[in-house]
């Protein structure tokens, strides 16, 4: 249970951390990342707008997991559920590449890490909340 949540801790943060990053430098944390964004497109207002709202928006999640982790048995739906989001995560960044070609590498990376990890744990959780009861 104690890797489980170590695990859930350290994805908290890094929502919340990532959600920071696109607070304070909106489009310019997608370069960091290696996608292929002009001067011009990351001042668009419109555009920054959008990855700003989105960036911070996805610190919910973070702020979900840290919460669920005060009580696992009881904020299981809720851990669960925001894995689940985190998974059609991914498969919204398997649409995109299917449609328009492969992203930046980091970002493939990314894409794995989000259709991996919360299969394996939503099953870890289960498991310990099955063996604890």
């Amino acid at each position: 249970m104690r890797a489980l949540q170590l695990a859930l801790r350290i994805l908290s943060i890094a929502f919340i951390a990532v959600a920071a990053l696109h607070l304070t430098m909106g489009m310019h944390a997608d370069l960091m990342l290696g996608v292929p964004i002009s001067a011009q497109m990351a001042a668009d207002p419109s555009l920054d707008s959008q990855n700003r709202f989105y960036g911070v928006s996805f610190s919910l999640m973070g702020i979900a997991l840290w919460i669920g982790l005060q009580d696992l048995r009881r904020y299981e739906p809720i851990v669960v559920a925001t894995l689940a989001v985190l998974f059609a995560a991914g498969l919204a960044r398997a649409v995109a590449w299917g449609l328009h070609g492969a992203p930046a590498p980091a970002l493939i990376g990314i894409l794995a890490v989000d259709l991996l990890l919360p299969p394996v744990l939503i099953v870890r959780l289960r498991r310990s909340l099955r063996g604890s009861v």
